[in-house]
């Protein structure tokens, strides 16, 4: 997933210390997905991601220097990206995230070009998902770039949940198994045209909505497709909000959409 992201050198929540952390691992999951595996002393601090959370990725400019300790509230930062902390372990202080490679983009050019050594720096982890008590049967939707927060909500599910997963991925080259779970998403194909991965998530709800009215939602994807969606929960199929969990990853058009759209004013 990846967000333009200028926050934190606005007035909002603390911020957190930004962590050196360097590639150990670079695979190429899908034509579409690199998976980077990152280490480093820096991230003894990291804490243990709630299922659903995210992360900063800052990628400093050739030539910048961290500040000095005691400064970082009053220096600049380094452009950044929001990722989802996929995999943690504490133990080897060694983080997963996986990257789509969608073509220009901050992020994405690191990442294609990215090899064991590869640096960056680290902030996080923040946000997540509550998952909801016993009896519960959970919808996620999501496209490729909220498929790596998905894949975390699913496994801290327990046995007892029930699930259904749809995902929109470009064709069957990008189709991967969610890790340690039992779940098979329902797949949706959008071609060479990204932008029509929410008008199938959103068809694909439409559908399926009367007999899921029952169920806990967790929606992420494009904002506006996402605030469709939203809307037609809420307002047609009178779901209570409070089962309704929804997200804007990115904006059709926009390459410095925000972080914290959650469609509540749809």
């Amino acid at each position: 997933m990846e967000k333009q992201n200028a926050a934190g050198d606005s007035p909002g929540p603390r911020r957190r210390p930004l962590l050196a952390v360097s590639a150990t691992r670079v695979e190429r999951l899908t034509p579409r997905v690199a998976g980077v595996t990152f280490t480093g002393d820096a991230l003894a601090s990291f804490e243990a991601p709630r299922p659903g959370a995210h992360m900063k990725l800052f990628f400093p400019p050739s030539g910048w220097q961290p500040p000095e300790p005691g400064r970082e509230a009053e220096a600049k930062r380094p452009p950044s990206r929001t990722y989802t902390p996929l995999r943690w372990n504490p133990a080897r202080r060694e983080l997963d995230v996986e990257f789509v490679l969608h073509g220009d983009g901050l992020a994405s050019c690191w990442a294609e070009r990215a090899k064991p050594g590869s640096s960056l720096y680290v902030a996080g982890p923040g946000g997540g998902f509550d998952v909801p008590a016993l009896p519960a049967h959970l919808v996620l939707v999501a496209d490729d770039t909220a498929m790596p927060a998905a894949g975390t909500i699913l496994e801290a599910l327990s046995p007892q949940h029930t699930a259904t997963l749809i995902c929109a991925v470009r064709d069957d080259m990008e189709e991967r198994a969610f890790a340690r779970t039992p779940h098979t998403p329902q797949w949706l194909h959008f071609g060479k045209k990204p932008g029509s991965a929410g008008v199938l998530l959103e068809r694909a709800v439409l559908d399926m909505a009367e007999r899921h009215a029952d169920s806990h939602w967790w929606i992420a994807c494009e904002a506006g497709a996402m605030r469709r969606i939203r809307k037609h929960l809420l307002g047609e199929r009178r779901i209570d909000p409070a089962r309704v969990h929804t997200r804007g990853y990115w904006k059709l058009g926009e390459t410095n959409y925000p972080d914290h759209d959650y469609g509540k004013d749809a």
